[in-house]
């Protein structure tokens, strides 16, 4: 089953859920069904080693390693 996130119109509360494509959703805060699908996005972690550091479409290791530590500032 796939896990997707929905914004109520009626109370603004976001949520995740673990649900069938026809099974009836609700918003655990307000109980409405006056809902909207919101797109995801995911995101990996990936261990450094296994990374293709040599493919020349890939930024080099180095400015990853200056643009993730700038991220995490």
């Amino acid at each position: 089953m796939p896990i997707f996130e929905f914004e109520c119109r009626d109370c603004s509360n976001k949520f995740e859920i673990l649900t069938k494509a026809q099974e009836k959703i609700y918003c655990p805060k307000c109980k409405s069904c006056n809902l909207d699908k919101l797109i995801s996005a995911f995101g990996t972690n990936s261990n450094d080693s296994k990374c293709n550091w040599g493919d020349p479409g890939l930024i080099n290791k180095q400015e990853f390693e200056r643009i993730r530590s700038k991220d995490s500032d």
